[in-house]
């Protein structure tokens, strides 16, 4: 149930007054709140390093974690269900989960939530090109993505490092705040306010949790911090481009398909391209060789360092 509230224009003043309040943080607080990142910049400033997206305070992160939980509980079941989940012993499942524990020691520092969040990887037999990282670290990689486009170790690290970034920097709980903004402003009660009949899923966003479509901004924003805890944890940067064109020619078509929800093209090929110089030294003082040293990367090439 929805309570409509355009009649009662004292209540609505009250209420945006009180979510906009919580919306005005000081810039000062929310740097606080984020640690402070390496010096990066993006095309037309897109990147929000250190800036607290403000429509994320109309969202609770402990709400928003529990129910993606409750999505990912589902899933499983679904999965276990139609006998769609792959077993502990499964290669691809070892394969995928030694990949995300390497890699998820150097992601905490992106959010002090993520210290406590209940990690967990597991992997769906489907023909779908298509993963997640949901909000508290639920990770869910469907095998089409692996198989159909066989992708190697470094690809699939670039790929789970990227949806991680996206549940640190909670792009879903700013996305989702923003809708909640939009529903207070056209005069009607968000379930934010408890008015509605919430049911076991205050929120109600499972599903747009699993249908969320990044912006250009969202992107750059994980695919930097992706880049750099792919890298960190022993996974070669360069295979980021070959990745994300391996899903733009396999999902491009698609509606709704893994590159909608991603928008990839030119701009942030040719971006990914410029991060390569910050990216490698940390790949390569991961696998414990020089930058000279380093082998070439098909379809790549060797990487030439920047500079005299």
């Amino acid at each position: 149930m929805t309570v409509r509230i355009s009649t009662n224009r004292p209540l609505r003043a009250v209420l945006c007054a009180l979510a906009f309040a919580s919306l005005a943080s000081p810039w000062a607080r929310a740097q606080d709140e984020d640690r402070a990142p390496p010096p990066y910049t993006a095309p037309n400033n897109q990147i929000r390093f250190g800036n607290t997206a403000l429509f994320r305070n109309l969202i609770p992160p402990a709400t928003l974690e529990q129910q993606s939980a409750d999505e990912y509980a589902q899933i499983i079941r679904e999965a276990e269900r139609n006998k769609r989940l792959l077993g502990d012993d499964n290669a691809l499942v070892k394969r995928v989960r030694d990949i995300a524990n390497h890699e998820i020691p150097f992601a905490l520092k992106w959010n002090d939530r993520s210290k406590g969040w209940k990690w967990e990887t597991n992997v769906v037999r489907s023909s779908e090109i298509r993963m997640y990282c949901l909000p508290g670290g639920k990770i869910v990689v469907y095998s089409g993505l692996i198989e159909k486009l066989r992708l190697n170790d470094n690809e699939i690290g670039m790929m789970i490092g990227h949806e991680i970034a996206h549940a640190l920097r909670e792009h879903a709980r700013e996305r989702l705040g923003r809708q909640q903004a939009a529903q207070l402003t056209a005069g009607t009660m968000p379930q934010l306010f408890g008015f509605a009949d919430v049911g076991s899923t205050p929120l109600g966003i499972g599903d747009q949790l699993l249908a969320m479509r990044y912006s250009p901004a969202d992107e750059t924003e994980a695919d930097v911090i992706g880049s750099e805890i792919a890298s960190r944890a022993g996974y070669d940067p360069r295979a980021a481009v070959t990745l994300w064109n391996k899903i733009d020619t396999a999902t491009r078509r698609a509606d709704n398909g893994f590159i909608w929800m991603h928008p990839y093209g030119q701009d942030r090929k040719q971006d990914l391209l410029k991060r390569m110089p910050d990216m490698m030294p940390l790949y390569a003082k991961a696998i414990g060789k020089s930058i000279d040293a380093l082998p070439t990367y098909a379809g790549m090439g060797r990487f030439k360092k920047s500079g005299p």
